[in-house]
């Protein structure tokens, strides 16, 4: 291919990358968490805990969701699930002064349209840091099928946070 020829086709190229994602559905996730608290984290006798910000591990960009666009970063998203549900179990979560540190990776954020029902996989890398010391890594995971995109969401998130929240060696390591 000449120089002339790659020139040319630039405009064409730029273009095709811009309609992929300009043609992304939005869908507005809005997460809440609204079970009862699973466990009670108000007496955690292990000292105050700080969720740092999560980072996204996916490449690309930063709020899809399969190809759904999502109204702010996913990782933001799996951030802010997570402290609802400390929150709602009686944490006092700090960002300065913690003993405790919790800090993530997103790797799969995806969403699979099967005759109707959506399927959506949440994975995540966690983990929990006591002072300079790795008390707790693993990857935490949530998958749900519902006949709506929200829902879906909805119950994959639940089903990551639970997945973290009931892990007895996380448990063991924060309480």
């Amino acid at each position: 291919m000449s120089l002339r020829h790659f020139f040319a086709a630039m405009p064409v190229l730029c273009l095709l990358s811009f309609a992929t994602v300009s043609f992304a559905e939005d869908v507005e996730v809005n997460f809440n968490y609204t079970q009862d608290p699973q466990v009670d984290f108000s007496k955690a006798p292990k000292g105050p805990l700080k969720i740092a910000g999560f980072t996204d591990a996916r490449g690309g960009d930063a709020t899809l969701i399969g190809s759904y666009n999502a109204e702010q970063p996913v990782a933001i998203i799996v951030h802010d699930a997570l402290s609802q549900a400390f929150i709602a179990g009686g944490a006092g979560l700090v960002e300065e002064g913690q003993s405790l540190t919790l800090n993530g990776e997103v790797t799969e954020f995806s969403v699979q349209d099967k005759a109707g029902e959506f399927d959506v996989t949440v994975r995540a890398h966690v983990t929990l840091h006591s002072g300079s010391r790795t008390a707790y890594d693993t990857v935490i995971f949530g998958r749900a099928s519902a006949a709506e995109l929200n829902a879906a969401i909805h119950g994959a998130l639940e089903k990551l946070i639970t997945s973290l929240i009931w892990d007895d060696y996380f448990l063991n390591e924060v309480i």
